[in-house]
């Protein structure tokens, strides 16, 4: 990427202007290449899309996409102390507005880009599993684990057959020893892939189980192990992947569970909440309006 940058940088003088705005953009801010469509970064540096792919071609590639890939693979796609390196270098060229922007524009893609991957019709039938299936074995590794965690707060009154291995298994496929033809497993593993979850997947699927994966491309390997696939966005400057869509993919399944959802279940939603309140579990808090008076 920086030797990229560097022929960007030594062929700025003699680019025409609009040319040379695109290139400013990019050398300003490298990690939108990674994070931003070229629609998006075109927007940005105020000039229409083929513009973009005339300059990358002017610098010797042959499509944008190889271009950008190029900024995937070193800010996103490397190892995490490249990752980090490469959030020291955003911040010394863009400084802490520079890094702060970076990530905003990362979560906000990430959002944008898990929904058209993850289409409606896919959301829709992981939803009608999860809310069928007797069991629910959610499996994921390091941050997806606590991802898994979440989901299963947010599921307490809604799937009560969900489950989260617990961390202290010596493997995930020991967790699933139990998992037959009627289960469903949520299995998450973005890159670097987990090989606990792989295995623990290729094992689910050997039973029957149904699988709902989420991850982050249609060629990962949790992929072919997949009856439902769900692709979530998890480009980041930040040197791990970012959990941004994940966690509104996993909101969503659960707005979509609760949407097709029975009398009993809106029970058990009034009924824990009763149950905290009546604990003391909350505190509701309405900050009084305040009124001015104006000295006369």
């Amino acid at each position: 990427m920086e030797k990229t940058l560097e022929k960007l940088a030594a062929t700025l003088p003699e680019l025409p202007p609009h040319l040379r705005r695109a290139a400013r953009r990019i050398l300003d801010h490298p990690h939108e290449v990674a994070v931003l469509s070229m629609r998006t970064l075109a927007a940005k540096a105020q000039v229409n899309p083929p513009t973009m792919l005339r300059l990358v071609r002017r610098i010797g590639f042959a499509d944008y996409e190889t271009f950008r890939g190029l900024f995937r693979n070193a800010v996103a796609g490397g190892r995490f102390r490249d990752k980090a390196a490469s959030l020291q270098e955003m911040h010394n060229r863009a400084g802490k507005a520079g890094v702060v922007g970076g990530m905003v524009d990362a979560a906000n893609e990430n959002i944008a880009r898990s929904f058209p991957e993850s289409d409606a019709e896919a959301l829709a039938k992981a939803a009608q599993l999860l809310r069928k299936a007797p069991q629910i074995h959610v499996i994921g590794a390091g941050a997806l684990h606590w991802m898994g965690m979440y989901l299963q707060y947010l599921s307490r009154a809604v799937l009560p057959q969900l489950r989260v291995p617990r961390a202290n298994f010596n493997s995930l496929t020991e967790a699933l020893v139990g998992v037959d033809k009627a289960d469903v497993v949520l299995a998450t593993s973005v890159a670097p892939y987990s090989v606990q979850v792989l295995k623990a997947a290729e094992l689910a699927r050997a039973r029957g189980a149904r699988i709902v994966a989420i991850t982050d491309s249609r060629g990962s390997p949790l992929a072919e192990h997949s009856e439902v696939l769900l692709i979530a966005g998890t480009d980041s400057p930040q040197f791990y992947p970012s959990m941004v869509g994940i966690v509104a993919l996993l909101e969503t399944l659960i707005a979509l569970v609760i949407s097709k959802g029975d009398p009993a279940m809106l029970t058990r939603i009034a009924e824990i909440d009763r149950l905290r309140r009546t604990e003391g579990g909350y505190i509701d808090f309405r900050p009084r309006r305040l009124s001015y008076h104006l000295p006369k």
